[in-house]
């Protein structure tokens, strides 16, 4: 390319770039913005499509409701309440909460879990929701296409601001987390939120106290919490100090909501859920999903990125299986669902076959494919699909060893079963209870009463967050969370 059609380029992107200033609504100072406002809807739009399949909705409506409910209290009075705000509980054990750009929150009912007001709730969601209005989502989003911003350098120039570049991108970039400084400041939009909906910030530096005690008990409880929200230092301290700059020592007609939120609780899923499925030594069950697959012996086993895949690996991690479920729009035959996935991947079938699975038709064909690092794979899945569900079970091994290999990956393949209703049932699903404090009561007789020993009664006052009584308050309502077998959780995630 000459010079000057390089100068060309440089002057047209620089001119675009400049032409795209816009005042940002938290700090009114004007700073470089690709999207519009409805760019970034639409953005945030496809992108809770991905998280819906990634994670799956929280299936009660009556929790949906109440968290949408404490959301819009919030979206009310921060700095785009022009912008619409959707709040949603995701169904995942894992304790985590996010944003996406264009209004959309999301809650795990993992951190549900943990939370002990509807305060400590506003909070978490505020925080939420002051990324939103500082559009750190975004302008995380647009370092994350920078460089394709430059190889586009013309195209861009002439078509829309709504820059897509994948939706991928967009929760990759998210999920890896924000820095310190977007960090503290959504900490401070989100205590201001709830100060301005009438809620005690005071429960935020509370909560953020709850996270570290959780952190030194469990460490990997919190671990992708962590990851998408690095901890500032001193959180605690700082989100106190700004607390009680907001609030004057005037705290009498701000809301906690104690007993209000955890009645809300009763019956949460605490654990793995309806997607997640469960584990059973080389066994695999998933209730939603209404399937059961076995792995070899001695591979670790464990569930994978989206709701009710499954991952597994010999020994020597060389050979891996997968099997991914998918809700379709439609009803698809098995070859069909090959061919969309042969079109958005661009394998090119070395072989192909009709089998039976689980005696209905399935259709296998074999890939070869090179890995990032140039190493040649082979591939056998086999398509299935059930109604408007399909599954891929993917099996890969290095090219070389694929022929050694293959019996072992049809036996996963053929071990893949459909759960009657009765067997839906009988797949554990464990939830919270609920119980009001009556006088007299002791956190060692509670947990007598529900374990049928003491030695969990200090791990019910941490729950509630209530290290600092020494009995439980009369009247009030506290979270009595299920004991999992370890066959529950295998080695999964």
């Amino acid at each position: 390319m000459s010079v000057s059609k390089r100068i060309g380029i440089l002057i047209i992107i620089l001119t675009f770039i400049m032409s795209s200033c816009a005042v940002n609504p938290v700090t009114e100072k004007r700073e470089i913005m690709l999207f519009s406002d409805q760019d970034e809807i639409a953005m945030g739009k496809q992108g809770n499509e991905a998280v819906l399949v990634q994670f799956g909705t929280y299936d009660d409506q009556s929790i949906q409701r109440y968290i949408d409910h404490v959301g819009q209290q919030i979206a009310q009075v921060c700095h785009r309440k022009d912008l619409p705000h959707h709040y949603t509980v995701v169904d995942s054990a894992v304790l985590n909460a996010f944003a996406l750009p264009g209004g959309y929150v999301y809650i795990t009912r993992g951190l549900l879990a943990y939370l002990n007001n509807e305060a400590q709730l506003a909070s978490v969601l505020g925080h939420e929701t002051g990324h939103i209005a500082a559009r750190h989502g975004v302008k995380k989003y647009q370092k994350a296409i920078g460089a394709q911003l430059i190889l586009v350098g013309v195209a861009v120039a002439t078509e829309s601001q709504g820059l897509a570049l994948g939706t991928n991108l967009l929760l990759n970039a998210i999920l890896q987390g924000y820095s310190r400084k977007d960090e503290r400041q959504a900490d401070e939009l989100g205590a201001l939120y709830m100060y301005q909906a009438s809620y005690n910030p005071l429960e935020m530096p509370k909560f953020f106290s709850i996270l570290e005690s959780l952190e030194e008990r469990s460490p990997k409880a919190i671990e992708q919490l962590f990851a998408s929200h690095p901890p500032t230092p001193n959180r605690v301290e700082q989100t106190t100090i700004h607390a009680q700059e907001l609030t004057g020592g005037k705290t009498a007609d701000l809301t906690i909501a104690q007993n209000q939120y955890i009645s809300h609780l009763d019956g949460l899923v605490f654990g793995p859920g309806e997607r997640d499925g469960v584990i059973y030594g080389n066994y695999y069950k998933n209730r939603h999903f209404r399937y059961q697959v076995q792995m070899p012996q001695g591979w670790k086993i464990q569930r994978g990125e989206t709701a009710g895949s499954l991952l597994a690996q010999d020994p020597s991690q060389r050979y891996l299986s997968q099997v991914i479920p998918l809700e379709l729009k439609e009803e698809t035959s098995p070859d069909q669902l090959a061919a969309t996935v042969e079109r958005n991947s661009g394998l090119q079938p070395a072989g192909v076959a009709w089998i039976t699975v689980d005696g209905t038709k399935a259709y296998r064909a074999d890939y070869q494919a090179r890995s990032q690092d140039g190493v040649l794979l082979g591939l056998r899945i086999a398509y299935l699909t059930r109604g408007k569900m399909g599954f891929i079970m993917a099996n890969i091994a290095r090219l070389q060893e694929f022929g050694r290999v293959r019996e072992t990956f049809n036996s996963v393949i053929f071990s893949f079963r459909s759960l009657s209703s009765k067997e839906v049932a009988e797949v554990p699903l464990y939830s919270l209870q609920i119980y009001k404090v009556k006088k007299g009561d002791t956190f060692p007789a509670i947990s007598r009463r529900f374990y049928g020993t003491t030695k969990h009664a200090d791990d019910i006052k941490q729950f509630n967050g209530m290290d600092d009584f020494s009995t439980p308050p009369v009247g009030a309502l506290i979270k009595i969370k299920p004991l999992l077998p370890e066959t529950s959780e295998g080695n999964g995630k």
